[in-house]
């Protein structure tokens, strides 16, 4: 096996997190679909179905390293919200706390000196950035149309 018994079982826990990750962005797609807000709910219902995506480059790694992935159970994802920023702010804070997740993954690699998963590793870590500063302009233009937040369907309508 090309990976340790504990990158092993930390690979596994974040085919969880990403498989979490994925059913909290569904969560909010059904929150804004309900809102008859649809250019929102597609972009997280897109954002949901990319996290599975996730799960799954660790799912295929593991099973290139020779190791055995393991579907952990996954929480319930917050199903109420009290507003669309409030959706928005879940989600970024989804994304901050995955980027966490992500760095002390890197560090359990470099520690081990185990330069195949510090390599596989480091497209997350791009990633991170992208979806942290997406999840971020998104959670911003919800919060300036305020209470109009047909508003952003009109914004998102012109990108």
């Amino acid at each position: 096996m090309l990976i340790s018994d504990k990158i092993e079982a930390e690979f596994n826990r974040q085919i969880g997190n990403e498989l979490g990750n994925s059913h909290q962005y569904y969560a909010i797609a059904a929150y804004f679909e309900k809102e008859a807000l649809f250019g929102l709910a597609k972009i997280y219902t897109k954002q949901a179905d990319e996290e599975r995506e996730h799960a799954m480059k660790f799912v295929k790694f593991l099973l290139d390293a020779g190791a055995t992935p393991k579907f952990p159970a996954v929480a319930a994802p917050r199903n109420d919200f009290s507003s669309a920023v409030d959706a928005a702010q879940v989600a970024y804070d989804s994304e901050v706390r995955t980027t966490e997740q992500i760095y002390a993954l890197v560090d359990l690699a470099l520690a081990e000196k185990n330069h195949i998963a510090s390599n596989f590793l480091q497209w997350f870590v791009s990633e991170q950035l992208e979806e942290v500063a997406s999840a971020d302009t998104r959670l911003n233009v919800i919060r300036r149309a305020g209470p109009s937040v047909l508003m952003v369907e009109a914004y998102l309508a012109h990108q």
